[in-house]
């Protein structure tokens, strides 16, 4: 265990007292706060990172179950990935016109992505997810966007989940619905289906502080039922999940076509880039919709994106991920029955989530991912985590030691 009883050390301390004069941290960044967490439950402040591991301001190494919320897929630092976005670096990185990798990296993604036919690159997950919005109201000349409910779909405020200080009118095209809930879906489009463009949807329901819930084969045929009844285009929000649950995309996992897919996060590895790939029949659509920004165009995360793909494809990196989420969870599992904690892992072994028995506020899975940073693993107390490749045998294996010592240090609930 650190020296220090605190996890943010007097360097890490010091770097919150700044930050609160000078960020509205609150809710802003949410999940990229380690406030989320609670107070002084995670490391706040990382000075860098290679692999599974993060290394704290303070001087802490840690073994990481975050992995930045997502996008490191491959793992921190990763050599192919970094050298081959060096070398484009050397180049161009944002010339005033296209880079000529825009193409290659276009090419790349769809050759990936089997079944689809053009794509737009963007910056965040958020660009994709209100493009595809746009896209599906351009195309069907319909306004209402068919979303579920807590589902988290970015910064854009039509698509918030948190509602505070957001005009009523700024959702009036918003239609929520129950996950899982076919019944309520089959009514909502008997009452409205003329009106409906079409339906964002997450592969999974993963919110925190509660069990992964994936979709039933009656949701799915729901869906189905109406695309094919109305008419309305189906968008599927692959931004967290991507390469996660499916190393095709998600919709191969949940037997789906649909017509948009929204790529980001993983695709490469930590460099900013997304994606939206669509249908040939919305091509004209998108064609009709102004979408651009300074940073979308950079060459650099586009040679990021295309090495992180041949990486990702030539070393099976999904079965890995599976191999040492299964791994890591079935040690958790035994680490908690031996020290009396009764807890649930749910969510696909790439990215589970480990809730306590008993803990409606999370108290005990705070104390439980405090004692384990205090001694060197990082696990999320309310949120999913995600698994890397930089993941191996030796790290899991240390990493679940640490966590048999911090459930014995963690009262029963």
């Amino acid at each position: 265990m650190a020296a220090d009883s605190s996890v943010n050390g007097p360097r890490g301390r010091a770097l919150w007292a700044r930050a609160d004069r000078v960020l509205p941290a609150g809710r802003v960044y949410i999940s990229r706060s380690a406030r989320m967490a609670g107070d002084d439950v995670l490391p706040g402040f990382i000075h860098s990172a290679r692999g599974c591991r993060l290394t704290d301001v303070d001087g802490r190494e840690y073994i990481d179950f975050i992995g930045a919320n997502g996008p490191n897929l491959l793992g921190y630092a990763h050599a192919e990935v970094d050298a081959a976005a060096a070398t484009q670096a050397q180049r161009v990185d944002l010339p005033s016109f296209f880079p000529d990798v825009i193409v290659e990296f276009a090419e790349r993604l769809l050759t990936w992505g089997t079944g689809f036919d053009w794509t737009v690159l963007a910056k965040n997950g958020s660009d994709t997810t209100a493009l595809a919005c746009r896209i599906m109201r351009c195309a069907r000349h319909r306004p209402k966007i068919v979303l579920f409910q807590k589902a988290y779909h970015g910064f854009a405020t039509e698509l918030a989940n948190r509602f505070e200080n957001v005009p009523d009118d700024a959702q009036r095209h918003i239609l929520r619905l129950p996950w899982n809930d076919a019944q309520a879906l089959e009514r909502t489009f008997a009452e409205q289906g003329d009106t409906i463009a079409g339906i964002l949807l997450n592969p999974l329901d993963q919110n925190p502080l509660q069990e992964t819930q994936s979709a039933s084969l009656e949701f799915i045929a729901a869906i189905e039922q109406q695309r094919s009844a109305t008419g309305a285009l189906l968008a599927l929000d692959d931004v967290r999940q991507g390469f996660r649950l499916h190393p095709r995309g998600s919709h191969h996992a949940l037997g789906l076509d649909p017509d948009i897919l929204c790529l980001g996060k993983g695709l490469a590895n930590g460099y900013a880039t997304s994606a939206l790939l669509g249908k040939a029949p919305l091509r004209e659509a998108t064609e009709d919709i102004q979408f651009t920004a300074t940073y979308v165009f950079s060459a650099v995360a586009y040679r990021a994106g295309i090495t992180t793909l041949d990486v990702y494809e030539r070393d099976r990196v999904f079965d890995h991920l599976e191999a040492m989420g299964t791994r890591l969870t079935e040690g958790l599992t035994a680490a908690a029955q031996a020290t009396g904690h009764r807890i649930s892992i749910s969510g696909p072994p790439t990215m589970p989530t480990l809730l306590f028995a008993n803990d409606p506020k999370a108290a005990t899975a705070r104390r439980f991912a405090r004692e384990a940073a205090l001694r060197g693993a990082i696990f999320h107390p309310l949120l999913n985590w995600f698994l890397s490749a930089a993941h191996r045998e030796a790290d899991i294996d240390e990493a679940i030691g640490i966590a048999a010592a911090a459930f014995a240090a963690t009262p029963l609930p």
